[in-house]
């Protein structure tokens, strides 16, 4: 039995250990079938000390080795002049040479470190899926574990995802074409089959701000009765002028403003009025005066700014009449304005702000006690021509809102979790140094989530395209990152931010295939980046393809 086994192994092998090997490095020389499978970046086993230890380790270098082509040979001369011996390639004794990073052994409690190095003359092979769960100690099917997609060259390895570790934050990043938004749909569906224990599933609750539609083939299977993993509801948010508005499981996008200051209101004002980055201080100063004193008056900002917005006209035009007016007359024109414009397009035209907004403590309260998926859809269908400022508002409220609520919840000793997924998140939460897209409301409250949210139970997964563009001080919390292919000006910015990334991943960030990404941070349950490449979704992405060529047949054929 013995005899057949170390047969088997002698197999399997794809590399021996060489001397010079230490309990961080292991030195070996791949065998021919060790050259045709490995790579840098590739998981290995290393059956150390002759199979008493099972040692996990990382392929960091490959160094293909030929006596006829050492630098500064006997060949040199014959090569600069573009000759070579005849049977060169037959006779020369080839070899490649390669070096792993020592990520731990199988012990009782996971991976452990090493107390001595593997022995030259040990036996390195793949790593198979049943032992990657042996040596991390987890089952198949281990409560609070979701199995990512696959360890790229492992068929059926999947990498384990700790959920108790989710509330750290997560930063999805990818360029387009990347993969990115299937992927973070991808991960939306294992969240939402978390095994529980005793073959139970139950999903984390959900809230998508959709940029451009890329998830609303969840809220289009729930709605033709398909399940949605153990989502209970899921719903698609749109605004009031949005013609989905009267579809199934879809509520309206109705805000109000009494949980923001006389001083936030006041900013997003007169900078909507402006459209820029530059703060008038005297006009956001006079319209705050002007907003303190009706509310001292026991007037909330929703009533004035709707159906008393005369009232705001008037305590204006009180503020600035005569020779020692709090509010010079020229700037209260331009608060006027500013007001004007406001009540023009977000009261009226977009009918964004309500005395009974859809998005409120009972609608945060279903979705976390029958957990559920809530998508925020800001694609043109969703949210026909409404500018960026007041999907700043929107979102801002939102934040706001979770906060104040979760808040609540720790206060009566109530557990609830929701995550808040977040695309484009450089719009919400930008970095004002690298990304001036226009002043954001919504950034401070991103901020108190991002360092605060988590003791709450409320998780963020920021997914952009360009990280160097999303505000720093959100960027520093999240504590796991899932990098898709990124623009070179990211990478190095990227690598730091999550807390340094081996070279060998670090260089292939570029030129990552599309579905394939770097993982690495607190949900990882390795403990080490690694390259996974994503799962099939079980829901379509139909929204996110592209039919170039059907188009232009149909349009050809019919001779147009």
């Amino acid at each position: 039995m013995k005899e057949q086994t170390r047969t088997d192994n002698i197999l399997d092998t794809i590399a021996i250990v060489l001397s010079g090997s230490t309990t961080d490095t292991v030195k070996m020389q791949l065998t021919v079938a060790g050259e045709r499978v490995a790579r840098e970046g590739l998981l290995v086993l290393v059956e150390a000390r002759r199979g008493e230890e099972k040692v996990i380790a990382r392929i960091e270098r490959i160094v293909p080795v030929n006596e006829f082509y050492l630098e500064g040979d006997l060949w040199s001369e014959a090569r600069r002049r573009g000759l070579e011996p005849p049977l060169l390639e037959e006779a020369a004794r080839r070899y490649t040479l390669a070096e792993a990073a020592v990520l731990g052994r199988a012990g009782p409690r996971g991976l452990e470190e090493l107390s001595a190095p593997p022995l030259p003359g040990d036996r390195v092979r793949l790593l198979g899926p049943g032992e990657l769960r042996e040596a991390l100690g987890l089952s198949e099917d281990e409560p609070g574990i979701v199995w990512f997609g696959e360890l790229l060259g492992y068929q059926g390895l999947g990498l384990p995802l700790d959920v108790e570790n989710i509330t750290m934050h997560v930063g999805v990043f990818g360029e387009t074409g990347s993969g990115k938004s299937y992927g973070v749909g991808y991960l939306l569906e294992l969240l939402s089959r978390i095994p529980l224990g005793d073959g139970a599933y139950g999903a984390l609750p959900a809230i998508v701000v959709d940029a451009n539609g890329d998830y609303l083939d969840y809220y289009e299977a729930y709605a033709s009765g398909k399940q949605v993993g153990e989502y209970r509801r899921v719903y698609r948010l749109v605004f009031p002028s949005s013609p989905a508005r009267y579809r199934p499981y879809t509520k309206p996008v109705t805000i109000d403003l009494d949980g923001f200051t006389a001083r936030e209101i006041a900013e997003f004002i007169i900078t909507y009025k402006a459209g820029g980055v530059e703060l008038n201080e005297l006009q956001v100063s006079g319209l705050e005066r002007v907003l303190r004193e009706l509310e001292a008056m026991g007037y909330g900002f929703t009533e004035l700014l709707t159906e008393r917005i005369s009232l705001v006209y008037d305590m204006l035009d009180e503020l600035s009449r005569g020779r020692s007016a709090a509010i010079h007359a020229q700037t209260a024109r331009a608060i006027r304005a500013a007001l004007e414009k406001f009540h023009r397009d977000i009261v009226e035209g977009y009918r964004v702000i309500s005395r009974k907004p859809g998005l409120d403590t009972g609608f945060i309260e279903e979705l976390t006690r029958e957990p559920g998926l809530a998508i925020l859809d800001f694609s043109a269908e969703g949210a026909p021509g409404v500018p960026l400022p007041v999907r700043q508002l929107v979102v801002a409220y939102l934040a706001r809102l979770l906060y104040k609520q979760f808040t609540l919840y720790k206060i009566r000793g109530e557990e609830r979790y929701l995550v808040l997924v977040l695309e484009e998140a450089q719009n919400y939460a930008p970095n004002p140094r690298s990304y001036p897209v226009a002043w954001s409301l919504a950034r401070d409250y991103l901020s108190l989530i991002a360092t605060q949210g988590r003791k709450f139970g409320l998780s963020l997964v920021l997914v952009s395209q360009r990280p160097i563009f999303v505000d720093p001080v959100v960027l520093s919390m999240l504590n796991t990152w899932i990098i898709y292919r990124l623009p070179v000006e990211d990478v190095g910015y990227v690598s730091r931010a999550s807390g340094g990334l081996p070279k060998t991943l670090e260089r292939r960030l570029t030129k990552l295939p599309r579905g394939v990404a770097v993982v690495t941070g607190q949900m990882n349950v390795l403990g080490f980046p690694v390259l996974v490449r994503t799962g099939r979704r079980s829901v379509g992405h139909a929204m996110g393809r592209t039919r170039v060529v059907e188009t232009l047949r149909r349009l050809y054929s019919t001779g147009g």
